[in-house]
């Protein structure tokens, strides 16, 4: 009888035991970890946000290196923005060896992140046919492609590049190609 009730109280602790070992209950704040397109930017810093975990097909990470606040107000033309707390650049290249890029920049809350946006796009001059701003949407954000054109070989060439908020995060892919689907590819990478 002895035997018997301590087998029994065995087995009760290892059940208590094992049943803390599974987490079967739904996701915090309506967000599915295995869908990024409802995941938001909680638990990583700028480098993480920056750092793609599973580059698309024909993508290598290289690096990620630190941007400071300075490097950030001088690229993006946001002199005049308050809030930038840190960022980060992930450096990629495609098997044509041609380089990406992924910045992530932390602001202090949403609305410096937009008026960081808004500074950026203001330093672009009009185009002289159509549009320089194209709104799109992935990852369940809203964000903009932007159009650029640089001199390359004598031809002016475009540029392409993506930038969107999620939080208080701006994040922006472009990559030294006149092709646009592989900037988009690694936009949508990203999962933010």
């Amino acid at each position: 009888m002895k035997k018997s009730i301590a087998l029994i109280s065995v087995f009760a602790v290892l059940m208590i035991a094992f049943s803390g070992c599974v987490d079967n209950s739904p996701a915090v704040n309506g967000t599915d970890s295995d869908n990024p397109e409802t995941n938001p930017i909680s638990d990583d810093d700028a480098a993480g946000v920056s750092t793609i975990e599973n580059p698309p097909a024909g993508f290598e990470y290289i690096d990620t290196i630190p941007l400071s606040t300075d490097e950030i107000k001088v690229t993006y033309e946001a002199e005049n923005v308050t809030g930038i707390l840190s960022g980060s650049e992930g450096i990629y290249r495609d098997s044509n060896n041609t380089d990406y890029y992924v910045d992530a920049i932390e602001l202090e809350n949403e609305e410096a992140a937009n008026n960081l946006i808004d500074a950026y796009r203001s330093s672009f001059p009009p185009l002289s046919d159509g549009s320089r701003f194209t709104e799109v949407s992935f990852n369940g954000h809203s964000g903009v492609k932007i159009t650029d054109y640089i001199t390359s070989g004598g031809k002016s060439v475009p540029r392409y590049s993506y930038i969107w908020s999620n939080e208080n995060y701006v994040i922006v892919v472009f990559g030294n190609t006149a092709e646009e689907a592989p900037v988009r590819q690694l936009a949508e990478a990203t999962g933010y």
